[in-house]
């Protein structure tokens, strides 16, 4: 059964740390960051058998800057099977019924770092810039400087300030070798809207971010 645990389901949500440490080797101090912080306003699309989460992905939220439209999107992260039940299509389903509840939510779009950009590409995902290692702490010249950001509010600054405290102990998640940022269009109209376009594709609108200065820092 595919499932969304909202933000207020806490309890639902510790039933995937399980799977989470069975399928990243993040620190134990960055886990538990992530389970009592981040994941205290997050969604979660799982699949569940017998109260046991089988197959999940997770929906951090952000606002962003897209080209001085403020708009809503979410950070695809945590994407992970249980190895036992992997070619099952389970991955499949729980993309399809995200795609689906976010563009009746009208969310223009949708990023997230991929270990192999393979494994997305064929759901309409597509590298638009590289990740940023070097976080720049001016927000100001964030703003400046690119065209495509996250906002950053008081969480945003609290959290941004705990990660890389983590990260300067040698104890922040463990990132690919040379990451990048993919994005998929998940309302083409919401999409259009907000940037003032008329896009007919997808790969139209991808292709115009990929022509933006974008600006992604964001490990979770």
């Amino acid at each position: 059964m595919i499932k969304e645990y909202s933000q207020k389901d806490i309890l639902e949500k510790e039933n995937t740390r399980a799977l989470y440490e069975e399928s990243f080797d993040d620190p134990k101090e960055f886990v538990d960051y992530y389970y009592e912080d981040k994941c205290s306003d997050n969604r979660m699309i799982v699949s569940e058998e017998n109260g046991e989460v089988i197959s999940m992905l997770h929906l951090n939220p952000y606002t962003v800057n897209l080209c001085g439209e403020l708009v809503p999107s979410y950070y695809v992260v945590a994407v992970a099977t249980k190895e036992s039940r992997r070619r099952e299509r389970q991955m499949t389903r729980v993309f399809e019924k995200t795609f689906e509840l976010l563009k009746k939510e009208h969310i223009p779009f949708v990023f997230l770092l991929p270990v192999d950009e393979s494994i997305y590409s064929w759901m309409g995902f597509e590298k638009v810039c590289d990740f940023t290692m070097n976080r720049i702490a001016d927000y100001e010249e964030i703003k400046k400087n690119y065209d495509i950001y996250c906002v950053r509010d008081d969480d945003y600054i609290r959290r941004m300030n705990r990660e890389d405290e983590l990260r300067a102990l040698d104890k922040g998640e463990v990132l690919p070798d040379n990451p990048v940022i993919m994005a998929k269009i998940t309302d083409l109209e919401a999409f259009n809207a907000a940037v003032g376009a008329g896009f007919t594709t997808e790969k139209e609108a991808l292709a115009w971010m990929r022509d933006r200065r974008m600006y992604i820092c964001e490990e979770v």
